[in-house]
């Protein structure tokens, strides 16, 4: 038979335990909360680093030799890849009176986060444009708007021909995420006139420079602008599509798409290195 003293010492025990289970779940509960928010608040950080880089290419496009190094930031959520393989990929295709005539293919860079940590549901092809524009040029975060080819028109933008694109769970490449974000190259298309005027191509690609999957520095280097022009031909046909694990970045092909005029077009490819270690 227990004493009363023993049997009040139980109950401390008891009532102890209990307190140290409760608050052991809340912490827990805290923690996956904590972790939830960072997760979260590392693709809108991460974004933000990306579209200063973005906005570096594009003012760097047409300046081969030059090198950009950058410092990853580092968020301990996610995870960078530079991916370019039958699971992500873009395709750039330049058609002359039904031939094709040139066909360039860019790999993209990645940031995602773990399901685990935060998950945005795959219902929806393109959850978010962080940089980007309609086919005119204009901004957009809407990827019903968004288009893979600026132009055509007498001048076109080119402040948005690298964009970033946000998608939902999925997987790319043997890689799952919650959510992650895309860096793409565009197309820039400006049109000429049938009779004297002169229209171009502006084709930008990502192309691996080594390793591709490092967590400090991120080096991007335009590594060469190549062109070559057409006369005669009025007419060409411009088209460039996106795919990323299961995602098609767009299913209308009216904004993947389109005719560029010219009496002489200059295509131009631009090769854009990148690294990480």
């Amino acid at each position: 038979m227990k004493s009363r003293g023993q049997s009040e010492i139980l109950s401390v025990v008891i009532l102890t335990a209990t307190i140290l289970a409760v608050a052991a779940m809340f912490l827990v509960v805290a923690m996956r909360s904590f972790n939830y928010d960072s997760a979260y608040y590392s693709i809108s950080y991460v974004a933000s680093f990306l579209t200063n880089v973005a906005d570096d290419i594009d003012t760097y496009l047409m300046s081969p030799g030059v090198s950009l190094t950058y410092a990853l930031p580092s968020t301990e959520y996610g995870v960078y890849n530079y991916v370019y393989s039958n699971d992500a990929y873009c395709e750039i295709y330049v058609n002359a009176s039904g031939a094709n005539i040139v066909t360039a293919t860019s790999g993209v860079l990645i940031y995602g986060v773990p399901p685990n940590y935060f998950s945005i549901p795959a219902s929806r092809s393109a959850w978010y444009v962080w940089r980007g524009s309609n086919m005119i040029g204009y901004p957009t975060v809407n990827p019903s708007d968004f288009s893979l080819i600026v132009g055509p028109g007498v001048f076109a933008l080119t402040g948005t021909l690298i964009s970033i694109v946000q998608f939902g769970y999925g997987s790319v490449d043997g890689v799952s995420y919650g959510t992650f974000l895309a860096l793409v190259p565009r197309v820039l298309a400006i049109n000429g006139s049938l009779n004297s005027g002169v229209g171009y191509i502006y084709i930008p690609v990502f192309i691996s420079m080594g390793n591709s999957t490092g967590r400090n520095i991120l080096t991007i280097k335009i590594l060469s602008v190549s062109s070559f022009s057409l006369s005669d031909v009025r007419h060409l046909i411009v088209t460039e599509k996106c795919n990323i694990g299961k995602y098609i970045l767009l299913t209308n092909p009216a904004l993947r798409k389109v005719t560029v005029v010219g009496n002489n077009i200059y295509i131009v490819e631009i090769r854009i290195g990148i690294n990480m270690g």
